[in-house]
């Protein structure tokens, strides 16, 4: 006898149309019990509001009140801190400009003065700074300007009352060095109402040099008024 062979049936993948027919139901058997929640919802809500008492009622109204005073208040306060960041922004500005105009009025005392008396004038901001001051004569100083001593060692001082289009170039500096050297000085300070070009600025690295220029001159100048 000949043997029947069985052929399993193999099972065939669902179409697009099975899978969005499949999905639609799924997603309206989900709506439905969602609009079902809902309604439940509002159904029992309106229930227990029909419950409500009047203290009730009061309850809520307080509530209500002091949320709505809650969210007042918070607004106000970022309010008002905005406010006072914004006048905080504006009198900053003004002291800036206040700033500015004291530093430019500074600056024109400063290159208004007579070169001599412009050694003078810095000898007090070193000698308000706790430093003895000594002044050289105006001629023949050997590249200093004046002498400071203090705890023992002496330090020199170069003084330059340029306009800030005449910078102090390295050559200046190489002579201010010498005399540092001839005084065995331990630092020296070269001052200036001007600038120092970037020769002149690279020179003095690993050297015992400070170069004060107009901003820092200035700086100085406000730090003595506060002492």
């Amino acid at each position: 006898m000949a043997k029947r062979r069985y052929r399993r049936k193999s099972k065939k993948n669902l179409s697009a149309i099975e899978w969005a027919v499949l999905i639609g139901i799924l997603l309206y058997a989900l709506t439905k019990k969602v609009l079902l929640f809902i309604q439940q919802f509002i159904l029992d809500l309106q229930y227990r509001i029909q419950q409500f008492t009047l203290f009730d009622w009061i309850i809520i109204v307080i509530i209500l009140l002091s949320l709505i005073f809650i969210i007042h208040s918070f607004i106000n306060i970022k309010n008002a801190r905005s406010r006072k960041k914004i006048e905080e922004n504006k009198e900053k500005r003004a002291d800036e400009a206040r700033l500015r105009l004291s530093r430019d009025a500074e600056y024109q005392n400063l290159v208004n003065m007579d070169p001599y008396d412009f050694e003078k004038y810095v000898a007090d901001l070193f000698m308000i700074r706790g430093y003895e001051v000594e002044l050289t004569p105006r001629t023949g100083d050997g590249g200093k300007d004046i002498i400071l001593r203090k705890d023992g060692e002496i330090h020199i001082v170069e003084c330059k009352r340029y306009n800030e289009n005449h910078k102090v170039s390295r050559p200046a500096i190489q002579k201010f060095h010498s005399a540092l050297i001839d005084m065995n000085a331990k630092e020296g300070f070269f001052v200036t109402t001007s600038y120092f070009t970037q020769p002149a600025m690279q020179y003095t690295i690993n050297k015992p040099i400070r170069l004060i220029d107009l901003p820092r001159l200035i700086e100085m100048i406000e730090e003595s008024k506060g002492k």
